[in-house]
């Protein structure tokens, strides 16, 4: 092994472990990250494996370099992917956060002014379910930023989804019921 491979292979493995160890701290609770977290930790063990099997066994070192190379590769692909979904999930979370210390009616009809002067309207939906085609349906058409609250009503929000229901039926006239109609909740 020369010696840029074994910088490249260092390289790699520092980042990797680095990047594997944040993502496994952070993103262990989001259901949706799961498989690639995980995928990515099995390719690096599967990395530090040939790895260790590169001092052992010394017949076949340019196919075991190739698949360390290639498996700390995925993995540290993987884990800047995760890395930069966790930062839009954090960055998405601090949006949130400005909407749950507005207490009020007022305060909540007073950001929906400045939002749709910004351009940037949010929709809060209650329930059991997070609803992924509304949420789909509201980004792409109406470029409405879609947040799925949970079971606990806050009447506040739903003052904010009625300025929402208005604003569509003004602009587009189409209402939220029409969107749930059109993806068959009633």
């Amino acid at each position: 092994m020369n010696s840029k491979t074994k910088y490249l292979l260092f390289t790699l493995g520092i980042i990797g472990t680095i990047l594997i160890i944040f993502n496994s701290i952070e993103l262990w609770y989001w259901y949706e990250f799961k498989l690639e977290l995980e995928i990515s930790q099995i390719l690096f063990i599967i990395g530090l494996i040939s790895f260790g099997l590169y001092f052992i066994i010394k017949k076949n070192r340019k196919i075991l370099t190739k698949i360390i190379i290639g498996a700390f590769g995925i993995s540290l692909i993987l884990n800047i992917h995760l890395s930069t979904k966790n930062f839009e999930n954090i960055l998405r979370q601090n949006r949130l956060s400005e909407y749950s210390e507005l207490k009020t009616c007022v305060e909540m009809e007073k950001r929906f002014a400045v939002d749709l002067e910004k351009g940037k309207v949010k929709y809060f939906q209650f329930g059991m379910f997070s609803i992924t085609e509304m949420k789909d349906i509201l980004k792409s058409k109406y470029d409405i930023e879609y947040f799925s609250m949970g079971c606990m009503l806050r009447s506040e929000m739903e003052c904010y989804n009625k300025l929402v229901d208005k604003y569509l039926k003004e602009k587009y006239d189409n209402s939220i019921n029409d969107i749930y109609k059109e993806i068959g909740i009633e």
